[in-house]
């Protein structure tokens, strides 16, 4: 019943959304080709299937042909959204993305900060279980996508900061920047401020 269900909701968030043809660049080895990517669109957002397009888009190639393109064949892909420049990098999948049967050897997230120290965006579905309530009604399943803020140094692993334990996890990961250190210690800097911390790193520290 339960994988009924789960297959249910799969197939009408399928069904809740629309193709958008978009004119886009990939870029492999340094070199760029002008495509347009199929960007499906849930229909009650505003914005691309991100948790989707990390894995693969679909695209037609400049004799018109549809083709797939995964991580793995292509260093970032770049689009415009309605105004919202998307760059999306393919980065070893150092973070285990993916489901429990197949983990992606690579992985599109998309980039939210360039820099020495870069900031992605990384997109995944959590679950909440179906439950019986006092009154003998069935609650059912409920599936949504959420996402978590990833760092990476130069080309090394990705790094996602740990909810648990927080300042001690960043002040192990910042060793290399003194004064960072000292400002995420001291909370000046915190959480809820991951923006402002990338981008003093890249200013002071950060070396290319």
């Amino acid at each position: 019943m339960k994988s009924f269900l789960m297959i249910t909701a799969l197939i009408i968030t399928s069904l809740l959304s629309f193709a958008r043809e978009i004119d886009g660049v990939i870029i492999t080895d340094g070199k760029a080709r002008d495509v347009t990517f199929i960007i499906k669109v849930p229909l009650l957002a505003n914005e691309p299937n991100f948790e989707r397009i990390q894995f693969k888009v679909k695209y037609y190639d400049g004799s018109g042909k549809k083709k797939t393109l995964r991580p793995d064949d292509a260093d970032e892909i770049r689009f415009n959204y309605y105004g919202m420049e998307v760059r999306m990098i393919s980065c070893f999948n150092t973070i285990g993305a993916g489901s429990l049967l197949m983990k992606a050897q690579k992985i599109f997230l998309k980039l939210e900060i360039d820099g020495p120290l870069r900031l992605y965006r990384y997109y995944y579905r959590q679950t909440n279980p179906g439950y019986y309530g006092g009154a003998g009604g069935y609650s059912p399943e409920t599936s949504y996508v959420v996402d978590n803020l990833i760092f990476q140094k130069g080309d090394g692993p990705l790094k996602q900061p740990r909810a648990l334990g927080w300042r001690k996890d960043m002040l192990e990961y910042f060793t290399d920047c003194p004064a960072l250190r000292e400002r995420i210690e001291s909370k000046e800097l915190r959480r809820k401020e991951i923006e402002a911390i990338v981008m003093y790193y890249n200013q002071h520290c950060g070396r290319r």
